[in-house]
């Protein structure tokens, strides 16, 4: 059975679509078969992300929407990126609701309809990686029950914080909600995302950890890379060995390796305290020729054998 996340935050802007076109990214590259389904329904989803924007607005033959309520089988619109399969979204997606309550599903089974869609997947792939919408409406319901596992994108300001806190909430009366059906909704891990200062990054993780919120220990810093391979429509991995982009400078290879890690956090690769030590020990190392992969794979082989 494929492993399952949702990238989801209830505020807009704090990287949520960046963070899982690269961690799934990530993931892939380490040999895991990953589709990403993107639920978003906004222009600059990840579908316009890898490239696929004529497929997220306008007449399309066949959408998400009719493999959520015709059923089409998910199969039929996979497109491929470079690293992972991908599920289109579709602006359609804004009529989920109306759809839904239409389809007259009552109870559990209003919760289901992107369950049912991401088992059928789950046959076929290692990872179910979901891009939710930022906001809370029946597709993120739907989204979360199917997932289970969270990731969130921390915006390190006091706006960000008011936002988590929120989240919180409503994963808590997720998880209550349905608790009694086995289901547990949970925060998996928090990522801050565009941080620019490290003072910053320090304070707001303490003060996250004393809430218990599962932090990251390492940022995504506001970077200019990412903004590029946006404009690339590249994954950062994609853009980082392309013949069409540059070569990354040596000040920017920490970002590919953060990102690295958090894929092998999802995984289970890596614990939390396998985290930190990587990170504390590769985030100023230049890559040269390697790759992320072989950086992070030198320094397991120096653990195991110390």
């Amino acid at each position: 059975m494929a492993r399952l996340y949702a990238w989801w935050s209830e505020s807009g802007g704090p990287g949520k679509t960046t963070n899982c076109m690269n961690s799934s990214a990530a993931i892939s590259r380490d040999g895991h078969d990953v589709v990403v389904l993107d639920l978003d329904p906004q222009r600059g989803s990840i579908t316009h992300y890898a490239g696929y924007d004529n497929l997220t607005h306008g007449e399309v033959e066949t959408t998400v929407m009719d493999v959520f309520f015709d059923d089409v089988d998910p199969r039929e619109i996979i497109v491929p990126t470079t690293h992972f399969d991908l599920v289109p979204g579709h602006e359609s997606l804004t009529n989920f609701e109306s759809e839904l309550n239409n389809d007259g599903r009552r109870g559990v089974s209003q919760f289901t309809v992107v369950r049912d869609v991401v088992e059928d997947l789950a046959e076929d792939y290692d990872y179910v990686i979901i891009d939710c919408p930022a906001t809370l409406t029946d597709l993120t319901d739907n989204a979360i029950f199917a997932a289970r596992n969270i990731m969130v994108p921390l915006e390190l300001t006091p706006k960000g914080e008011a936002s988590q806190d929120g989240l919180e909430d409503t994963v808590g009366a997720m998880h209550d909600g349905f608790a009694d059906l086995g289901v547990e909704i949970s925060i998996a891990g928090c990522i801050p995302s565009r941080v620019d200062q490290a003072k910053i990054f320090e304070e707001y993780r303490e003060r996250f950890e004393e809430k218990d919120v599962p932090v990251s220990p390492f940022s995504i810093p506001e970077h200019s890379l990412l903004k590029y391979s946006w404009d690339e429509q590249m994954d950062l991995f994609a853009f980082m060995e392309s013949d069409k982009t540059r070569d990354l400078r040596p000040y920017e290879e920490h970002v590919p390796m953060a990102f690295k890690v958090i894929g092998r956090m999802m995984t289970g690769e890596y614990s939390y305290d396998d985290a930190i030590d990587r990170w504390d020990t590769v985030k100023d190392t230049e890559m040269g020729d390697a790759d992320p992969e072989a950086v992070l794979n030198d320094l397991d082989e120096t653990r195991a054998n110390a």
